[in-house]
């Protein structure tokens, strides 16, 4: 599980990395800056009824949209086709934020924790995650998901504590 993890970020790493290089960037930084949401605007909740933006890429697949604020993922609940799929996360928040996803059946809101109250991730399939975006930054993953569903949790200290989930549900 770790050599997949390892092997997939690297993947994205290069894929970052010519991107920095074509687009003639001189920043090393993996997530691509936007201007921070206001402050009113990062700290509000956001509306249940809302839904993830999906697109379909050039490249094929579908593309989601998740805002990472203090400490929500809106949309919450999210539904896709399974398959390719591109994680858009923009960190609209003032604290950095990630988005990973466990496959389980489970509530995200009663994942398993370590004794630090951080989701115990080695007990978990996860086939990937948005890592660690800084505050008006963006963050990007793309994994080939199969039908199920997927908890979505920051696991960034106190994070998931402070509610940070939500469910992806593939069909």
């Amino acid at each position: 599980m770790r050599l997949r993890l390892i092997v997939i970020g690297l993947a994205v790493a290069g894929v970052m990395s010519f991107g920095v290089f074509a687009a003639g960037c001189g920043s090393d930084d993996e997530a691509s800056s936007t201007p921070a949401a206001s402050s009113d605007e990062a700290t509000e909740e956001p509306a249940e009824e809302e839904s993830a933006t999906t697109a379909t890429p050039a490249a094929g697949g579908e593309t989601l949209k998740i805002e990472m604020g203090e400490f929500y993922f809106k949309p919450a609940d999210v539904t896709a086709k399974a398959g390719t799929i591109t994680i858009e996360a923009p960190n609209v928040g003032n604290a950095p934020h990630e988005l990973v996803l466990a496959k389980t059946n489970d509530d995200p809101a009663k994942l398993p924790t370590a004794s630090d109250g951080s989701v115990d991730e080695d007990s978990l399939d996860v086939p990937g995650e948005v890592e660690e975006v800084e505050a008006g930054a963006d963050g990007t993953v793309t994994l080939d998901l199969q039908a199920g569903r997927y908890a979505m949790f920051c696991n960034l200290p106190g994070h998931y504590q402070g509610g940070m989930y939500g469910s992806l549900t593939i069909k």
